[in-house]
């Protein structure tokens, strides 16, 4: 195996002279790109939960919650950490708690009594006790 040359003071200089140029190329480009799809994603994105699988586990223990527009032709993923997911989680129930229609329940349709029932369990009930 040859022995390896360590570069001469010159091509030093002329390697990072040509790395510098490269960086800065990479640099415009990346802002250019970003530019293009900050222009491209530009605008509010309505979308509505995937069909089958709205939330999901995603790797370093994030907790993607998934979407696609109305239209079907674009995917909308929001990944938490699982901190941010269960502020998320507490915050969305308290919308549908406040939004919840006394008169239709519209919540108690959806969410069953926590806990629930043990089956063969009778309801507590004050008949029979004195007052």
């Amino acid at each position: 195996m040859p022995a390896r040359r360590s570069p001469t003071g010159d091509d030093r200089a002329a390697h990072e002279k040509a790395a510098s140029r490269w960086e800065a190329t990479a640099a415009r480009r990346r802002e250019h790109l970003r530019a293009a799809l900050r222009e491209a994603l530009r605008g509010t994105v309505n979308a509505v939960p995937d069909e089958r699988l709205p939330v999901a586990t995603w790797q370093g223990g994030r907790v993607e919650v998934r979407a696609t527009t109305l239209d079907g032709t674009r995917t909308v993923r929001v990944r938490y950490t699982p901190a941010q997911a269960a502020a998320a989680g507490v915050a969305l129930i308290a919308c549908a708690a406040i939004t919840d229609d006394p008169s239709g329940s519209t919540l108690a349709s959806i969410l069953p009594a926590f806990p629930p029932t043990p089956p063969g369990d009778k309801p507590a009930t004050d008949e029979g006790r004195p007052a």
